[in-house]
């Protein structure tokens, strides 16, 4: 009889543990964009980035996905021209934003909260790829987004977040380079402070029938 009291006695200990563990923290990157995007004073330009409208001006509209999306400036701006528009972001506060935003102008915008390497990018499914001030580009982005865009497709590119000079083209050597700048301007991040940015748009090269002359 002790010794079951004493099992039922550590049971209801052990329950009594469970229930007191607090929630998993969010994470912590998560979280410091949510205070960014939340702050009074923003600390990035709410307009479209230039390279951006410039890349599409003219450009036949479709699918097109932003990388890390933010607030949405970028998404808003195009889904406004007429682009069918998905976005994605870890913060939550962003994606809010990007959602309540597109509310007020009446356009549609597929806003996810989800991390980059949570979601799947899929095969020849986006005409446009965007990212913008997210992070640089790593080994292997080149060929995971060249299987994700279409023939002809486009990836348009801004960070003031750099490399070595050049390392950014030779990862995309296998496209079309339409637009390259290695330059010191205000960028759309701290647009106080001039900065290296580098910017690229790059094309995905159609790849010829296979009987075509190669002459």
């Amino acid at each position: 009889m002790a010794a079951h009291a004493t099992r039922l006695v550590i049971l209801i200990a052990a329950f009594g543990c469970a229930w007191a563990q607090p929630p998993q923290p969010r994470d912590q990157a998560s979280m410091y964009w949510d205070r960014v995007y939340s702050a009074d004073k923003p600390i990035f330009s709410l307009k479209p980035t230039e390279l951006l409208v410039s890349a599409v001006l003219g450009r036949p509209r479709g699918r097109a996905l932003d990388i890390g999306m933010g607030q949405g400036r970028n998404a808003l701006f195009l889904a406004e021209q007429g682009w069918d528009v998905t976005g994605f972001d870890l913060s939550q506060e962003g994606v809010r934003q990007a959602q309540a935003e597109a509310g007020k102008r009446n356009v549609r915008l597929n806003a996810v909260v989800s991390r980059e390497e949570d979601f799947e990018l899929r095969t020849a499914v986006w005409d446009l790829i965007v990212m913008t001030y997210v992070r640089r580009i790593r080994a292997g982005d080149a060929e995971r987004f060249t299987r994700a865009l279409k023939p002809g497709g486009i990836f348009v590119y801004e960070n003031n977040n750099v490399g070595k000079p050049n390392e950014l083209l030779r990862q995309f050597t296998a496209f079309r380079i339409l637009r390259f700048e290695d330059v010191d301007v205000n960028s759309d991040w701290h647009p106080d402070t001039k900065q290296r940015v580098e910017r690229l748009i790059a094309q995905k090269v159609t790849e010829p029938p296979a009987n075509a002359d190669k002459r």
